[in-house]
């Protein structure tokens, strides 16, 4: 049975569900609540910040924070039990990445992406995901295709959209560790780790149905070991959220627009 993408000793499976919580009053002043990102393993033999990234990584990609959500690194060393050094550091390198953008100096924000680079990452993935999708039905075992199927009866009683989008990144996952390439699999992951926030505008108009047929049709094609349509069933799949989340997002120049009136009001307050 493929175990979800995650380094050692860090599961998917430890990450709950849901978003940043509201703020709470601690000791006269707001302090957010950590993201829900799961837990340190202090058998690990990576380094705490590298722990930290993947974490954040991780659950960026799974859909956990939403499009513009914050993140502080205080809250998130509070809620792992450590010093705020090394989420800092972790969170330097999200933003490197293009992942977060920092606006203050306490503050990072989950990017909004474009309607233009959406497609752009998505015709990629595209690519690169088919490929994944045709070598791992020639790699799927009984045991692999067992692990989808409930991964998909699991979607259909998800009961939260955070729920969804989780199991949604758990089957593709569960597919793409079967091909069997850790470089390809890093690739993916770091498209998905821009693409999975904005799973949350996808899931709010999407039939679970057709969630649900679009995946049963990549694991029939898998279960026959069919590269060929393993790779259309899933370009299908993406094609439809294509075409579900792009008009839900912004232009560039719409963006454009919008950062003037901002820059507008904060010199003139009109």
């Amino acid at each position: 049975m493929p175990k979800p993408y995650a380094t050692k000793g860090r599961r998917l499976t430890d990450l709950k569900t849901g978003t940043l919580k509201k703020a709470k009053e601690t000791r006269g002043r707001k302090q957010s609540e950590s993201p829900q990102i799961g837990s340190l393993d202090p058998d690990s033999e990576e380094s705490v910040e590298r722990q930290v990234y993947g974490l954040i990584k991780e659950a960026l990609m799974a859909g956990l924070l939403a499009p513009g959500s914050a993140i502080t690194g205080r809250s998130i060393a509070n809620g792992l039990g450590i010093s705020p050094t090394p989420v800092r550091d972790a969170l330097k390198r999200l933003e490197a990445d293009g992942v977060i953008e920092g606006r203050n100096k306490s503050a990072y924000f989950v990017n909004e992406l474009t309607r233009e680079k959406y497609i752009d990452i998505l015709n990629v993935r595209s690519e690169i995901e088919c490929y994944a999708a045709g070598l791992a039905a020639k790699a799927a075992t009984p045991e692999d295709i067992s692990y989808l199927e409930q991964v998909n009866a699991k979607y259909v009683v998800a009961k939260s959209m955070t729920e969804s989008i989780r199991l949604n990144y758990l089957f593709h996952f569960g597919i793409y560790k079967l091909a069997r390439s850790a470089v390809l699999l890093d690739v993916i992951s770091n498209l998905w780790v821009r693409i999975g926030p904005s799973m949350h505008l996808y899931m709010q108009s999407y039939k679970v149905s057709d969630v649900v047929n679009n995946h049963s049709r990549i694991v029939a094609a898998l279960k026959r070991h069919d590269p060929e349509a393993a790779a259309a069933a899933l370009r299908k799949d993406l094609n439809e959220a294509i075409k579900v989340i792009a008009p839900r997002l912004p232009t560039m120049l719409a963006e454009r627009a919008s950062a003037e009136a901002s820059r507008n009001f904060a010199v003139t307050g009109k």
